[in-house]
């Protein structure tokens, strides 16, 4: 993975759950308009939010952690390029549990800067590969619609 996909795939997004609970159409960036969200930009969403949430780094707002893989099942269900599609994919949001958390910090990630943290890049690089999802592997939630 470049140092821009991991910018805009996970140390964006880190950032902005740090201060708060979010939509996947809000963290990954897609242009101005639903219609272009593509089926790609959809799984690389499942795809991340899989890997964050199979390493205990990010949770879902109000459901209990058993049921993640339910909740990106049921997103991929849906396209997100369609306004009833959005809506499903709006109304899930996560946000940086207590582990999420202590990573940016023990990081030091600059929450303001653009440039990728060696650092952070390479600690969640491990981390993913120490839980068997690493950069590599795609579609652990294949696309439905």
């Amino acid at each position: 993975m470049n140092d821009k996909e991991f910018y805009e795939n996970y140390q964006n997004t880190y950032g902005y759950m740090y201060e708060t609970e979010c939509s996947l159409p809000f963290l990954f960036p897609h242009g101005l308009n639903i219609q272009d969200i593509t089926r790609k930009w959809s799984q690389n969403a499942l795809d991340s939010t899989f890997r964050s949430l199979t390493c205990l780094l990010v949770e879902h707002q109000y459901m209990p952690p058993k049921d993640n893989l339910l909740i990106l099942k049921e997103l991929a269900n849906f396209d997100p390029s369609n306004l009833d599609g959005y809506a499903i994919w709006e109304t899930h949001q996560f946000h940086l549990t207590e582990k999420g958390v202590a990573l940016v910090k023990d990081c030091n990630l600059n929450l303001d800067s653009e440039e990728v943290s060696p650092l952070f890049k390479a600690k969640l690089t491990a981390m993913f590969e120490e839980h068997g999802v690493g950069f590599e592997k795609k579609a652990f939630v294949p696309i439905q619609y």
